[in-house]
């Protein structure tokens, strides 16, 4: 059936752009609950700069308001280390006396000791950096003495705390103004005062929901990606051509149990049942939305890319209202993401001054609200905890700014999602049947579809089958904990980091956390675990490959010269040596290089480039349905062809920057050809497509 959109209610004159954040807080569940072990500190870390400083900010502002939505996972983690029963690895070894360190401590320290953002974590802390030059130069702390890695230590903690914690703990303030030299009792002493702190973030938010300066939501428990989990075919619904894993068994069940188990800790711990959810990643699908609605959700968000798909129209204004849809015998509302707008301060303006930052994303707001003959919503919804650090100063300037400038804007008013029912100049629209997708491009590729990510999939097929057979013949205790298991096993963060769409040193790291979910309900089944249980997803040999995909956004000058080290070194990198797609071993072109920023895509073609001076070369680049066909010159050339520019200079190698306004597509299928006198001297690829994805880049360096 088409969508039609039915208007239910009209706006009054007084029109106004109303602003709802929606701050996401989650992290994956690292602990252990058999083994009673936190196995990576993420939770802590993040819990020390970010949940508390981000309401913070908002909190000196008289006029603006705010959604944080905070996912029971998470806050189960929190709790766990005020109460005492984390046992994380990383805080117990960082408690002990370094000459009491094993060497499996030592190097687990190690891994983590210079895990903190170089330029806005590291650098604004002289001798942690000194100690970072050191490390990078010798590649271990094997020849640090015991002063330098405990000053490394008790810095890489300082270097974690937010803002709040620096100018309101005393001890954290005497510590930075010590600055190196530091002792056992000054260690032990920041970590007892870290865990206390700990213990006054969910009471801060409490405070702020009760004056009615924020709103509370949550998510489904373990933070699953809901639809698939409701039925696999979502993703065929979202993409028709995904590729999915064989597997038939039914995870209906801990669809249900993530989300009733979400609500009852909300309302134990805010004495409220939770009136909206954003669901893990956006992820959206009808039987979603059914499940939401008979649990008493009223309301939950999802991406402008569902919208569109859902109502099949990608005016950009439709996202500007409120929307209705009708399931069943019950009704719910939902409301859409500005991605633009939140990408922008997720992604880009840690690269801008305050100042400018807030500014333009004012601009914006006058640019819908000018736009719109009605009083537009404007949702943002990013990442709550994540972006900060590349920020200076955990994005202090960017907040106090940009909430300073917000609070003189009159015709805009700062909202939380609960209010919006409320303003009777809202638009609420009808949707007749809502898109399957999520946040990351209307789709679940992020969370199926790839070799690793099927795999992951059919290891809980064969474990959710194993346990059907057993289920009759274990107690209910037992059963209670393999659907824990199994529910954390389901978790959307594992998924995230099989492949290559995200990167991480951890991976394998996560990979094996996910696996031991699974070993551990073969465990409480009492039966042996499965060989392909216990072997790895990722594999050594998956980082040798020919590909390795950008890590960063890049903005390198068309100079064929190094103009800094930077320029390149984020950027993807294709081996034809390693690659099996060039014609002969005397191929001209070696490697490429690729990347792109806001506005170009960037190529640098690196090879036996001499010759191309003497002979009538032409180098052809196809990017989906755009041909670009360039002689190769020496020096510098500016060309219009296909609708847009390039620039272009040969020397020692061959760059290429491309306007990239003309690419709609979020994927770009790559090709090119080095022509002789109209003969193919090369070509890649040759047989399967090399596609370039276009993505918030920044997104794949986050630790987690």
């Amino acid at each position: 059936m088409t969508n039609t959109i039915i208007r239910l209610q009209t706006g009054s004159m007084n029109k106004k752009l109303h602003l709802a954040f929606v701050w996401h807080m989650h992290q994956p569940y690292y602990r252990d609950d058999i083994d009673q072990k936190t196995q990576m500190p993420w939770v802590f870390l993040h819990a020390i700069k970010d949940y508390y400083d981000l309401p913070w900010y908002m909190s000196k502002f008289q006029k603006e308001k705010a959604t944080f939505n905070l996912v029971p996972s998470l806050l189960f983690q929190i709790e766990s280390y005020i109460n005492g029963n984390a046992n994380d690895r990383l805080l117990l070894a960082l408690q002990k006396d370094i000459h009491n360190l094993s060497k499996e401590e030592r190097g687990y320290l190690e891994s983590y000791l210079f895990l903190s953002n170089e330029k806005n974590m590291v650098k604004p802390l002289k001798r942690y950096y000194n100690l970072y030059i050191k490390y990078k130069n010798d590649n271990t702390i094997d020849h640090f003495s015991y002063n330098e890695l405990l000053d490394t230590q008790v810095l890489f903690l300082l270097s974690w705390c937010g803002v709040y914690l620096r100018e309101n703990s005393h001890i954290i303030k005497s510590l930075l103004q010590k600055g190196e030299n530091f002792t056992q009792q000054d260690k032990e002493e920041l970590i007892h005062t870290l865990i206390k702190f700990l213990g006054e973030i969910v009471p801060f938010y409490k405070s702020l929901a009760d004056e009615n300066k924020i709103s509370l939501i949550t998510t489904p428990y373990y933070h699953p990606i809901t639809p698939l989990l409701l039925d696999i075919n979502s993703a065929t619904e979202a993409r028709y051509n995904v590729t999915l894993p064989s597997i038939d068994a039914d995870f209906r069940e801990f669809a249900t149990k993530n989300t009733e188990y979400a609500i009852e800790y909300f309302e134990k711990l805010f004495g409220k049942k939770p009136t909206g959810f954003w669901p893990a990643e956006g992820s959206v699908s009808n039987k979603t939305a059914s499940l939401f609605a008979k649990n008493g959700i009223k309301w939950f968000c999802s991406d402008e890319e569902v919208l569109y798909k859902s109502i099949h129209n990608y005016d950009k204004k439709n996202i500007y209202k409120n929307y209705s849809i009708q399931i069943e015998d019950k009704t719910i509302e939902v409301r859409f993401r500005d991605k633009y707008l939140s990408d922008l301060i997720g992604f880009e303006y840690s690269n801008k001054n305050a100042l400018e930052s807030a500014l333009d994303f004012i601009a914006h707001l006058r640019n819908i609200y000018d736009s719109c003959d009605f009083s537009p919503l404007v949702n943002v919804i990013l990442d709550g905890e994540n972006a900060w650090e590349f920020f200076p100063n955990n994005a202090l300037e960017f907040f106090e700014t940009l909430y300073s400038l917000l609070e003189q804007e009159d015709w805009i008013e700062s909202i939380h999602m609960d209010e919006i029912s409320q303003k009777s100049d809202i638009k609420t629209e009808i949707i007749h049947s809502l898109a399957s997708g999520s946040w990351i491009n209307g789709n679940f590729d992020i969370w199926i579809g790839s070799e690793q990510k099927n795999r992951a999939w059919e290891l809980l097929d064969i474990t959710k089958k194993d346990y059907d057979k057993e289920i009759n013949s274990i107690n209910p205790y037992t059963k209670q904990l393999i659907e824990k298991e199994f529910m954390i096993a389901l978790g959307s963060d594992w998924f995230w980091w099989y492949g290559d769409d995200h990167f991480t040193v951890q991976k394998a790291e996560f990979d094996a956390l996910f696996r031991k979910h699974l070993i551990n309900i073969y465990n409480l089944l009492n039966i042996s675990t499965p060989i392909e249980i216990l072997t790895p997803i990722v594999k050594k040999e998956d980082t040798n490959t020919f590909h390795r995909k950008p890590l960063d956004c890049i903005s390198p000058q068309i100079n064929d010269k190094k103009t800094s080290y930077y320029e390149w070194l984020n950027s993807g990198f294709v081996d034809l040596k390693q690659a099996f797609s060039v014609m002969d071993s005397s191929s001209i072109i070696k490697s490429i290089r690729y990347g792109y920023d806001r506005e170009n895509l960037f190529f640098a073609f690196n090879g036996n480039l001499t010759d191309l001076k003497k002979e009538s070369y032409l180098i052809i680049i196809t990017l989906n349905d755009k041909i670009f066909k360039v002689k190769i010159k020496d020096g510098l050339q500016e060309i219009k062809m296909e609708g847009t520019s390039l620039t272009i200079f040969h020397q020692k190698r061959i760059e290429i920057a491309i306007k990239r306004s003309i690419f709609k597509e979020s994927q770009i299928n790559f090709k090119f050809q080095i022509i002789l006198d109209g003969k193919v001297k090369q070509s890649f690829p040759i047989q399967d497509d090399f596609i370039i994805s276009i993505e918030n880049l920044k997104l794949k360096n986050w630790f987690v």
